[in-house]
C-alpha cells in the first residue's frame, strides 16, 4: 500500500502488486509484473502485505485457530484499505476453502485432504506399528507400563477425537493382554515341569493355567490336555495297581523260607499283565509327573512277576549265588508292595544268605584241609558244601581228591 506522497493521507493509498521485494536504506525495491526494479521511498509505504500460503497441514484445533487468525487479520486489513479489499479477498480464497473443508470434517496432511476418520485411523495405525515392537521385545511384559506409554496415550487421545479408532486401540490392548497371558503361562509351565510340588499345588497351578487361554500356544494346550487325560486315567490305574497289590500280599503271605513256592496264580498273573499294559499306555501319554499314581509300586510288582518264577527255580535247584543276585533287589522293593511280601522275602533272603555263608565256610575249610594233605576230612567238608550248593567248582575238587 503506497501513498502518492509521504504526507498524503492513508485513504489516498493505492495498491502495488509485486512478486519480490528487498529492503534498502530509505527505500524498498520491488519487482513487479512490468518492472524488474521499482524503487519506492520507505516514507510512502503504508503497509507491506505478504499473501499467506495455504498451510501444508490442518489437522488440529490449534492449526485451525491459527488459520482463522490469519483470515481475521486480513479481513481487518481489507476493511482498513478498501482499495486492496478485492485483491486481499482473492488471495484468501484458498485459505477460506481450507477452513471450510476442515469445518466440514476433513483433515489436511502434507498437502492432501482426507476424511477425519481416515486421518485418525492412519495416525492410530502408525502409532500401533511403533508400539507393537516395543511390546513384543519387552524383557518382562508385566513391567511394561502400557498406560503411560506415549504411543498408547497418543492413541487414546485420538480415540477421544474419533471413535472409529477404537478397534485399533483395542487391537493393541489385545496384543498386550495376550503377551501378559503368554508370560504367565510360561511361568506356570516352568513351575509345573520343575517338580518339587504337591499334587494339590499343581492342581491350583493348572486351574490358573486354564484361565489364561492355553489354546493360544501349543505347549500350554498340550499340558492341559495331557493333565486332563492323565487325571481321569490316574484314578482307574491306581485302583488297578492297588488290586494287584492285594493279590500279591495274599499270594506271598504263606511263603516261608522252609517251603519256597513263588509261582504266580493264574489270577495274579493275568492281573499283573493287564496292569503292566495299562502302565505302559499311561506312560506313553507323557503324563505330568505330579499326578499321583503309584508307578513305583507297579514297577516293583512287575519286577516280582518277572523274577519270582526264576527265583523259585534257582532256589529249588540250589543255585543260591544266582538266586541271591535276584533276591537282594527284590527284597529292597518288597517294602513297596506290603508288609507280608517284605516279611516273606526277608525270610527267604535270610535262609539263602545263611546257606551261602555255610557253603563258603565249608569250602574254605575243605581247601585248608586239602592243602594240609588231610584228604578224607577235606572231602567230607567239600561234600557238605556240595550238598548246600552243587557247584561245578566243588564237584571238580571232589573228583581231584578222589584220585589222590
Amino acid at each position: 500500500m503506497v501513498k502518492p506522497q509521504s504526507w498524503s493521507k492513508d485513504d489516498q493509498t493505492t495498491v502495488l502488486e509485486f512478486q519480490a521485494v528487498s529492503n534498502h536504506t530509505g527505500y524498498y525495491q520491488f519487482r513487479t509484473a512490468r518492472l524488474p526494479a521499482c524503487q519506492v521511498p520507505a516514507a510512502k509505504v503504508v503497509a507491506l502485505i505478504l499473501f499467506p500460503e495455504s498451510p501444508i497441514s490442518i489437522a488440529s484445533g490449534e492449526q485451525r485457530a491459527a488459520l482463522q487468525k490469519t483470515l481475521d487479520e486480513f479481513a481487518a486489513t481489507a476493511k482498513k484499505f478498501p482499495a486492496a479489499a478485492r485483491i486481499l479477498n482473492q488471495s484468501l480464497a484458498t485459505l477460506k476453502s481450507d477452513a471450510a473443508k476442515y469445518d466440514a470434517g476433513s483433515i489436511k496432511e502434507n498437502g492432501q485432504w482426507v476424511s477425519r476418520g481416515v486421518y485418525y485411523q492412519n495416525k492410530a495405525a502408525a502409532l500401533a506399528e511403533l508400539l507393537k515392537p516395543e511390546l513384543i521385545s519387552a524383557p518382562k511384559i508385566k513391567d511394561f507400563d502400557l498406560a503411560t506409554n506415549h504411543c498408547f496415550v497418543g492413541r487414546k487421545e485420538l480415540t477421544a477425537s474419533e471413535p472409529t479408532v477404537r478397534p485399533i486401540l483395542a487391537g493393541v490392548q489385545s496384543l498386550y493382554d495376550s503377551l501378559v497371558r503368554k508370560e504367565e503361562r510360561t511361568d506356570l509351565l516352568r513351575q509345573l515341569n520343575a517338580g518339587g510340588i504337591t499334587h494339590d499345588q499343581a492342581s491350583g497351578l493348572v486351574k490358573k493355567l486354564k484361565t489364561l487361554l492355553p489354546q493360544e500356544d501349543s505347549a500350554a494346550n498340550l499340558f492341559v490336555r495331557s493333565w486332563d487325560a492323565a487325571t481321569g486315567k490316574a484314578a482307574e490305574l491306581t485302583a488297578q495297581i492297588k488290586a494287584v497289590q492285594v493279590q500279591f500280599e495274599a499270594s506271598l503271605s504263606n511263603v516261608s523260607a522252609a517251603s519256597v513256592s513263588l509261582s504266580l496264580s493264574p489270577e495274579l498273573a493275568s492281573g499283573l499283565r493287564q496292569m503292566s499294559d495299562s502302565v505302559k499306555q499311561f506312560r506313553a501319554g507323557s503324563p505330568p509327573a505330579v499326578i499321583p499314581v503309584p508307578l513305583q509300586l507297579a514297577d516293583a510288582m512287575a519286577a516280582f512277576g518277572d523274577n519270582l518264577p526264576v527265583l523259585e527255580k534257582q532256589i529249588k535247584a540250589r543255585e543260591l549265588f544266582d538266586a541271591k543276585s535276584i533276591l537282594d533287589p527284590l527284597v529292597r522293593q518288597a517294602g513297596l508292595i506290603g508288609p507280608k511280601s517284605a516279611a516273606s522275602l526277608a525270610g527267604i533272603q535270610k535262609k539263602v544268605n545263611g546257606d551261602v555263608a555255610k557253603f563258603l565256610v565249608l569250602r574254605d575249610e575243605a581247601k585248608m584241609l586239602a592243602d594240609n594233605d588231610k584228604i578224607e576230612a577235606a572231602m567230607k567238608k567239600y561234600q557238605e558244601a556240595f550238598a548246600i550248593i552243587p557247584s561245578k567248582e566243588i564237584g571238580a575238587q571232589l573228583e581231584a581228591l578222589k584220585k589222590q
